[in-house]
């Protein structure tokens, strides 16, 4: 029993003191006990090593490291997002986006903070002291258990292939949501809980939630699951709930819940998946939404070139048969310029469409010439999925265009790419409804972008 004591007495004071003072301690004290002979030598000897063994483990693994990432994009603008018309002129300019990344890390903890600019050249003048600097992350990620996790914090949320939730990296700004995410992996099974509740100040009584120079949620409720079922076929699901506050009521708040997931297969080079997902619940408006979106493809690879075929279907209200219940689908907080064409005609659901809905079939070829330089060119065709009216109450036909990117991509070195790209669109008199200008000028729209991302400091321990 004395001995017992002893020893988890040299335990704890090796836990709770410092490194140097500890381990003096321990000496003092072991030494004391294998005087009196309470201790043999060998246990001692085990004893001893407990400082050093703690102190190794403090000093190892930990890393800190400062990244940077520069990345000026040069734009021409000749119908990006609405077409053009006789008497429009074409809009070129530069945007630049700047960052430093902070990151630390030691045996189940994480820090992670980004700190950005953004601007247009010349948007400000030679002796300005304005800008736009923010942070765009800021988390703390601390290990629960072997398998458990919790991050804290300002983050990205890029969940399944980012149709849903992505950080939308072409954007320069980009997107990331203030929250909690619990986050759990092994071998097999992937999942994140995200919950963020949002207010744009500090409050003495009441929790209302009406920004006017941004829309956000209020809340947001996420849950992620994507398990491997053997070697070829995983599932996802996907559960999300966002509400919005009342417009004429502060204390009423409505939920719009979005529901799915994602079969994948996957053998050899080819690649099969499908995604569905529902709609339900409540828009900020108050009126009920009852929509959905399914999404198929096939992707085949061989050697240098790769094939993806499939189509987007999201669903839009019939103009000739008014409900009061919205039938069209909202990819809640996800990219589209990834998928419905880089021109950027279809971004803002529904009222790019017109609640009307969409079906996007494509066709996306892509051909590495060599481990550097890559070919892309992606093909869509545009259909509302529902019927809209023109201003002269009649309904349009539903194809609306054709659109075609290309794009190279030149990997220089490890931290320096080049994007070139180029985009033009068949529009039918239909997108005039939509987008207004006129459909029979040809819109075009093209980029050159460089993206500097070295890594500037890096200590390990």
């Amino acid at each position: 029993m004395k001995k017992t004591f002893c020893l988890s007495l040299i335990l704890i004071s090796a836990l709770f003191f410092s490194e140097k003072m500890s381990a003096q301690i321990d000496q003092n004290i072991t030494k004391l006990l294998l005087e009196k002979k309470i201790i043999t030598q060998r246990e001692a000897d085990s004893i001893m090593a407990l400082p050093i063994v703690h102190q190794k483990v403090n000093a190892e693994n930990k890393n800190f490291s400062i990244g940077l990432e520069f990345r000026p994009r040069a734009e021409y603008r000749d119908g990006y997002r609405q077409l053009r018309t006789a008497d429009t002129k074409a809009a070129y300019f530069v945007t630049q986006r700047s960052r430093l990344y902070f990151n630390y890390s030691q045996p189940k903890f994480k820090f992670h903070t980004s700190v950005q600019d953004l601007r247009v050249w010349g948007q400000y003048g030679q002796t300005s002291t304005t800008g736009s600097f923010n942070v765009f992350e800021a988390y703390a990620e601390t290990g629960l258990s072997d398998h458990f996790s919790l991050r804290i914090g300002r983050q990205k949320v890029e969940l399944d292939n980012g149709r849903l939730f992505s950080a939308a990296n072409w954007s320069q700004a980009a997107r990331a949501h203030d929250g909690i995410n619990l986050i759990y992996e092994n071998s097999k099974i992937h999942s994140e809980f995200i919950t963020a509740f949002n207010q744009t100040s500090e409050r003495i009584f009441e929790t209302n939630f009406a920004p006017t120079t941004f829309t956000n949620y209020k809340m947001l409720n996420i849950h992620y699951l994507k398990a491997k079922l053997n070697e070829h076929f995983s599932l996802s699901t996907l559960n999300s709930a966002d509400g919005y506050e009342s417009k004429t009521n502060p204390r009423t708040m409505y939920t719009r819940a979005t529901s799915g997931g994602r079969i994948e297969f996957e053998k050899g080079n080819l690649y099969l998946t499908l995604s569905g997902y529902y709609q339900y619940g409540h828009l900020q408006a108050g009126n009920k939404i009852s929509a959905y979106y399914f999404q198929p493809e096939i992707q085949w690879k061989k050697n240098k070139f790769t094939t993806r075929l499939g189509m987007e279907y999201m669903s839009g209200d019939n103009a000739e048969k008014p409900s009061s219940t919205s039938k069209s689908f909202v990819p809640l907080y996800g990219v589209a310029w990834r998928f419905m064409g880089n021109m950027d005609y279809f971004t803002t659901f529904p009222l790019d469409l017109k609640n009307g809905g969409l079906i996007n079939p494509y066709l996306h070829l892509i051909y590495d010439l060599n481990p550097k330089l890559s070919l892309r060119s992606d093909f869509h065709l545009f259909y509302l999925q529902n019927k809209v009216k023109d201003n002269l109450d009649n309904s349009i036909h539903p194809y609306l265009g054709f659109e075609n990117d290309l794009s190279l991509h030149y990997k220089y070195n490890n931290f320096t790419m080049i994007d070139f790209g180029f985009s033009y669109m068949a529009a039918e008199k239909s997108m005039e409804t939509l987008k207004t200008g006129n459909s029979n000028i040809i819109p075009v729209w093209s980029y050159v972008m460089i993206t500097f991302k070295p890594e500037l400091f890096s200590f390990k321990k």
